[in-house]
């Protein structure tokens, strides 16, 4: 037996029985229309073997006849399971005799049914097409009238039972879950017992073929017929070879056609693949080969299976298809060969590392060096730059200057214990601990900042990072044993606590350095200002505080610190201002027209701040719910359940947050969830958009988002763009309609018990199928009056995140969106937020003209973001 998921089979015919279905009884006479068919298709093609075989990896043949002997030794009805890895199904419909096939099915009614071959195979090609599950594509129908013209085939399919066969529906759903179909038996048999007999016929035929066609939602794929010549049966089976040729290489190229553009611009490791192949100079030689075989890294090339050569005993055709195989296994070893000495030459290159990897490695080197210490991220952006390495450098310095003073205090007395109030040592003397202490701690201090400027250089951002947080942590604690264990001491072995003899000092400390580390944590943008304010009033502190030489010093220090915070605060004011103003001329036009739309459309751009609103009070409403309780308050802050939505970042996250599996989900769908939302949007036009770059993914990553992947709402987006704000009111109310909003995106929520009720998904239809299919997420009206537009670099726009969910037929590469009110009941179901947008960056709605506008500005755009470091 055969696995199901490892053939191929371009071509599935199904001849009439040589025995009666209905009586059993074996029909004498030979049929030479099978061989014959047969022999033409693999005499035709053969000379398009090279570009049929090559897009399936898998043991791939013509037809099904070509199939290795074990296969053989199935029966003819259950081999119907394979119609899922065929392309077209080719069924020989004859009428006119007793053993005709019409004339056999008209004997089966409710009375008499029997399971019947040709209805098995015609029910399980029906609810491949019309389910778009499998490879199948297309029916070619060859009508042979055996009647000598005395009955016309509507005339036989009128004598065809209105209802269906209850066996041969049985025996197809088995046969369909065998293939791979993953839905459940009840609701497959549910499809399929809304086929009659007759329907199961006319349903293989081409549309409008005739007016009693029945429309079961109307078949996905195509269907076509060949009529056979009386009397001329060599010359039917070349004709009819050269139609199902003809198809079938239409398939084939629509296939090809596909597989690049997804891969060209849905699979963001793909194109960087095809990045290399280009500058290798092997773009041309290679870049189908990986399309379609989806080798979106070199990782893969080892663990591609070849073709393997089936031998079968096939003497009527041309050329086997064993022998075409064999060549192109023989053309995949030597390209993986070569492939494999390629990626062994550049296996240094960053885009081949798997992207968990690249992520923990990655360098932002496009940002300035003083503008980077006003990221979100700051603390590991800064650091690839030389002026957040002087800024390091000259803390260290400050903290081994305060080491040197501290160290010089153990050889004075003020290494003993001094009385509460006094600097006189207690009786008898005792070395006061955090005196020893300090000085350790502001050398360790003063090292491992240094130490994290060579972590940075030579290892990662990301390690030097986590030693500065380490530091501040340990620093932290050093001072807390200080300051405790003076009070410990002062309290049994001194006089008591006093103005001289307490750990006040360590608690001040302590106080300045957990609030910066807040910032490290919390508040990036501000942390290396607050370090700079904060060390140089410390400074001033100790300037005012000790004598001696020193005080000068910590002068100097002091002043110097509050002088980098001012050039900070005022290089991140000059180059934010210089960079908006050229942005700002450079978007006059595109001001010019948003005041023109803004005075014409008053009233609507009111209506859309409303809708909008609502919107974002559902959203909230839901958002409210996941910690309406301190207990699950509590459980979210603990760690126990993971909220969904960010407070940090203000938005609602992907489910994962593993970075190379947002790519994988993003690939998977993004090719499906354009098309899907250009079949159902009304309102202006729908521009793809390629999912974004791995680079890009990476940067906004850790400039905005901690690191924490699961922020990127914006990997799959698509462009909606409209004429005027009229159409805009009109999307907005158009999507409402089509969605429900915040559907199970708290942390507390499991499949089905989201806050949105039954009801609420009812609300939303999808104008072909009766479902919704999205539930919203994010929403921003850019068009608000009250927008701040200079947040987003001038750009007005609506945008709208919504989460669709899917399922995956690994076997044929494509998904299945699935609707809302079943993500809780549906196996292997994948989650992923999207974007419906128009821009760089951001989901939108955008009027034409402004979109044109914007597309001319993309790079001052470019350089704003970087500006602000986003």
């Amino acid at each position: 037996m055969f696995s199901i998921g490892k053939m191929h089979i371009f071509v599935t015919r199904l001849h009439p029985s040589q025995q009666n279905e209905v009586s059993g009884d074996v029909v004498q006479e030979a049929d030479p229309f099978p061989e014959l068919l047969h022999h033409s298709i693999h005499q035709i093609q053969s000379s398009e073997s090279k570009s049929v075989f090559k897009i399936y990896p898998e043991a791939t043949y013509l037809d099904m006849d070509c199939v290795p002997g074990s296969f053989a030794g199935e029966s003819r009805v259950s081999k119907a399971k394979y119609l899922r890895n065929s392309s077209i199904f080719v069924p020989i419909i004859t009428w006119g005799r007793d053993h005709s096939v019409l004339n056999e099915l008209a004997r089966i009614n409710e009375e008499s049914d029997v399971e019947s071959d040709f209805v098995v195979y015609a029910l399980v090609a029906i609810y491949l097409l019309h389910n778009s599950v499998g490879r199948l594509k297309t029916v070619f129908s060859i009508l042979q009238d055996e009647s000598g013209g005395q009955c016309s085939m509507m005339d036989a399919c009128r004598q065809l039972s209105k209802k269906p066969s209850l066996l041969s529906c049985e025996r197809a759903c088995s046969l369909l879950q065998q293939g791979g179909v993953r839905k459940e038996r009840e609701r497959i048999l549910e499809f399929l017992l809304k086929i009659s007999v007759q329907d199961a016929v006319l349903l293989l035929l081409p549309a409008g073929w005739c007016e009693e066609a029945p429309m079961v939602g109307g078949n996905k794929g195509t269907c076509a017929m060949y009529v056979m010549p009386d009397g001329e049966v060599e010359k039917g089976a070349v004709e009819a070879a050269e139609l199902i040729t003809d198809c079938l290489v239409s398939i084939v190229n629509k296939h090809i056609e596909r597989k690049l553009w997804e891969f060209s611009n849905h699979n963001p490791r793909g194109i960087e693949v095809l990045q290399v192949l280009r500058e290798l100079g092997v773009h041309e030689q290679f870049n189908e080969y990986f399309a379609l075989r989806g080798i979106e890294s070199f990782e893969r090339l080892s663990s591609l299976g070849h073709n393997v050569s089936l031998k079968k005993e096939c003497n009527v055709v041309f050329r086997s298809c064993d022998e075409v195989v064999t060549v192109m296994s023989r053309h995949d070893e030597d390209s993986i060969k070569t492939l494999q000495m390629l990626a062994s030459e550049h296996k240094r290159d960053k885009r081949f590392r798997p992207l968990n990897e690249r992520l923990r490695q990655y360098r932002d080197t496009d940002v300035n060096g003083v503008l980077a210490l006003r990221t979100s991220n700051s603390l590991e952006t800064a650091l690839v730059k030389l002026p957040a390495r002087v800024c390091i450098t000259f803390l260290s310095t400050v903290y081994l200057v305060f080491g040197i003073k501290q160290l010089m205090s153990v050889w004075t007395e003020s290494i003993w214990l001094p009385e509460a109030n006094s600097t006189t040592p207690v009786e008898p003397r005792t070395v006061k601990i955090s005196v020893i202490a300090d000085p350790i701690i502001s050398f360790y201090w003063s090292f491992l900042f240094l130490s994290g400027i060579v972590i940075g250089i030579v290892n990662t951002p990301l390690r030097a990072k986590w030693l500065l947080l380490f530091t501040g942590h340990l620093v932290i604690v050093g001072n807390l044993f200080c300051a405790l264990s003076d009070f410990v001491q002062c309290s049994t072995q001194g006089t008591g606590i006093g103005s001289y003899c307490s750990g006040t000092s360590h608690i001040v400390t302590v106080i300045f350095v957990a609030f910066a580390m807040y910032l490290a944590h919390f508040v990036q943008h501000y942390f290396w200002i607050a370090a700079f304010f904060l060390q140089g009033a410390f400074c001033l502190f100790s300037f005012v505080d000790i004598e001696g030489w020193f005080r000068m010093l910590f002068l100097a220090l002091g002043l110097g610190c509050f002088v980098v915070a001012f050039i900070i605060v005022l290089q991140f004011r000059k180059q934010y201002r210089k960079t908006f103003m050229e942005l700002t001329a450079a978007m006059k036009s595109f001001d010019e027209s948003w005041e023109t739309v803004r005075e014409q459309n008053t009233q609507a751009i009111e209506e859309i701040n409303q809708r909008v609103r609502s919107i974002s009070q559902e959203l909230n409403e839901v958002i409210k719910g996941g910690t309406k309780t301190w207990t699950l308050y509590l459980s979210v802050m603990l760690g126990m359940r993971r909220s969904r939505y960010s407070s940090r970042n203000d938005k609602i996250r992907q489910e994962s947050s593993d970075f190379e599996r947002l790519f994988l989900q993003a690939q998977e769908i993004s090719a499906q969830f354009q098309l899907w939302v250009s079949s159902w949007n009304q309102v202006g036009r729908v521009e793809h958009g390629n999912v974004k770059s791995c680079s890009r993914a990476m940067q906004k990553t850790v400039r905005s988002y901690q690191r924490d992947p699961s922020c990127l709402t914006d990997l799959v987006r698509c462009t909606v763009v409209v004429q005027s704000i009229d159409e805009v009111l009109a999307w907005v109310t158009f999507l409402r309609e089509q969605s429900v909003v915040g559907f199970e995106v708290n942390g507390r929520d499991k499949p089905g018990s989201s806050r949105v009720t039954s009801e609420d998904i009812e609300a939303g239809r999808d104008a072909m199928r009766g479902d919704i299919f999205m539930s919203i997420t994010s929403i921003k009206n850019r068009y608000d009056p009250s927008y701040k537009a200079s947040i987003s670099g001038g750009y007005r726009d609506l945008c709208v995140c919504v989460e669709v969910g899917w399922t995956r037929d690994e076997m044929n590469q494509t998904c299945s969106l699935v609707p809302v009110r079943e993500w809780g009941q549906t196996a292997g179901l994948r989650k992923h937020i999207c974007e419906i947008q128009v821009g760089e960056e951001l989901g939108t709605v955008l009027l034409e003209e402004m979109h044109a506008i914007k597309k001319l500005l993309h790079k001052e755009y470019v350089n704003f973001r970087n500006t602000l470091c986003q």
